[in-house]
């Protein structure tokens, strides 16, 4: 199909390809993620303002709407209904960032994080922004986190891409009240751009940059506030505000900022196989691949597992056996469908064992403990994964990411917790394992970063959640391979950040993908 914009498919919404994607056709799926992702990227990007979680956000949200196509009664309001999923997205991140208060970062991720570029960069980068338009997407920053939700929804309303009505729709409004809500951020908007506008204006106004010695140079609400009572007081920064054209009048016409294309291609690898499960095509891996290829980058290659061999794990006197296969690994839809045999993927929970069940050995005290003694040839109950390479660093959560960080016996009672698991049958298949912390909350990668989320009961989060046990690199470990995109493994990067990556065949990859298994902390 050739491509789609968003704008042509509110002009001329095709119900038939809504109902076909319904039903499971991989062709209207495809149509759908490709005429619709820049405009929940946009709305997610700009809501958020560029965090770093914007993928994860923009996944979940285009995930869940095609999980939940069977539920929508009414196929010609897709568009609003999708609109509305992105929104309460965008809250529940809201939420669930403000209810957790986050754990200090390592300094690495720390200094990784302040490099990337938030939203408002990207489009002025991407769109090659200038003048008063790149202005006002500057402006953008100044806003609070609710504002900025109203802005991403009125912003689009502006370009063209979304009506009044489905913007009250999102907002949860009637129309009266969502055009108050409207009127209020563009007052704010316009008191930003004034701000922006003093700030850069050469030479600076004297009293303006005495207000500034107390500025850290990051924009917020706070300082927008402040910054503006000076400009609406002041003859000369009033002067060089008053050429700015109304926002309306720049955002006529306003291009979306382009998609990734990691994004686009990592969600047509996880929703067609799964889109085409439902309606029983065979064909949806060569769909994935052909998709792949027109957006510029192969997803979902087989890759070939190590050559034959057999490698037995001992520990405090328990065996654990594995054996290698040097059979190709099967596509993520061929894989749910048949899970690998037991002989494949060794040690293997027992399908009848209770997820709650432990067969782990009593906790020790000594700051590097040795392996775990539990029975042979499973992993069920509860251990700590200890990294093969980095001495004394184990599989921790750091601010709900994971992470390989330091352990001791010393260490606080929250930092031995934060790296102790529990290992139950996989939530999608049970020859493998799910890690649960003690809150509950599994161990799952998002847009292939390694995080701890509760489960929400989809398919999608089940996959996410399920690792297979395979060999580590040298005896006495373990490595653990995703479920649903065989080939990539749980290791840990540079900035000793955990991700899901594919594998490489050098010394240096297999051992930052191999964790001793060794007893719990608490």
């Amino acid at each position: 199909m050739g491509r789609v914009r968003s704008q042509d498919v509110r002009e001329r919404p095709d119900v038939a390809v809504v109902v076909a994607a319904r039903a499971g056709d991989p062709q209207a799926v495809e149509h759908l993620v490709r005429g619709f992702l820049p405009l929940v990227y946009n709305i997610v990007g700009r809501a958020l303002d560029g965090h770093s979680d914007v993928d994860d956000v923009v996944q979940d949200t285009m995930l869940r709407a095609l999980d939940g196509l069977a539920g929508l009664e009414e196929p010609e309001r897709f568009r609003s209904w999708l609109v509305a999923i992105a929104v309460r997205q965008v809250r529940d991140r809201w939420r669930s960032r403000r209810a957790r208060p986050q754990a200090e970062l390592p300094e690495e991720a720390v200094q990784e994080a302040a490099a990337e570029a938030d939203f408002a960069d990207l489009a002025i980068l991407r769109l090659a922004l200038s003048g008063q338009r790149r202005e006002a997407v500057e402006a953008t920053r100044w806003l609070e986190d609710e504002e900025r939700e109203v802005l991403s929804l009125w912003w689009l309303e502006a370009a063209g891409e979304l009506t009044r009505a489905e913007l009250a729709a999102a907002c949860e409004l009637a129309p009266q009240h969502a055009a108050v809500r409207v009127q209020r951020v563009k007052e704010r908007l316009e008191s930003a751009r004034a701000v922006v506008r003093a700030l850069t204006a050469s030479p600076r106004c004297a009293e303006l940059e005495a207000q500034l010695t107390s500025w850290d140079g990051r924009p917020s609400a706070r300082w927008r506030k402040r910054l503006a009572r000076h400009v609406r007081d002041c003859p000369q920064c009033l002067f060089t505000a008053s050429e700015l054209m109304p926002a309306e009048g720049l955002l006529g016409g306003f291009a979306l900022v382009p998609v990734p294309i990691g994004l686009a291609g990592l969600l047509l690898a996880k929703s067609m196989p799964s889109a085409s499960a439902a309606g029983g095509v065979a064909h949806a891996p060569d769909s994935v691949g052909r998709v792949a290829h027109l957006l510029g980058r192969s997803v979902a290659k087989p890759v070939a597992m190590l050559a034959a061999g057999a490698v037995v794990l001992a520990g405090g006197g328990a065996l654990y056996a594995y054996t290698r296969s040097d059979a190709p690994v099967r596509p993520p839809a061929a894989h749910a469908q048949a899970p690998a045999s037991p002989a494949a993927s060794l040690p293997q929970p027992t399908p009848t064992t209770s997820a709650t069940s432990t067969t782990s050995a009593t906790p020790t005290t000594s700051a590097t403990p040795s392996p775990a003694s539990t029975t042979a040839s499973t992993l069920l109950g509860r251990h700590a994964l200890r990294s093969l390479d980095r001495s004394g660093r184990y599989v921790r959560e750091v601010g709900n990411l994971g992470f390989l960080g330091p352990v001791a016996a010393t260490s606080p009672g929250s930092v031995q917790q934060e790296a102790t698991f529990r290992f139950v049958a996989g939530l999608a298949d049970s020859h493998c394992y799910s890690i649960e912390d003690a809150s509950g909350r599994y161990l799952r990668h998002y847009a292939f970063r390694i995080r701890l989320d509760a489960n929400d009961g989809s398919a999608v989060f089940r996959k996410d959640a399920t690792f297979c046990a395979r060999p580590g690199s040298a005896d006495g470990s373990v490595s653990l391979e995703s479920y649903n995109y065989p080939g990539r493994y749980l290791r840990y990067r540079d900035n000793l950040e955990l991700w899901l990556d594919p594998a490489q065949n050098t010394a240096a990859f297999r051992a930052s993908r191999s964790f001793t298994v060794v007893p719990p902390w608490t």
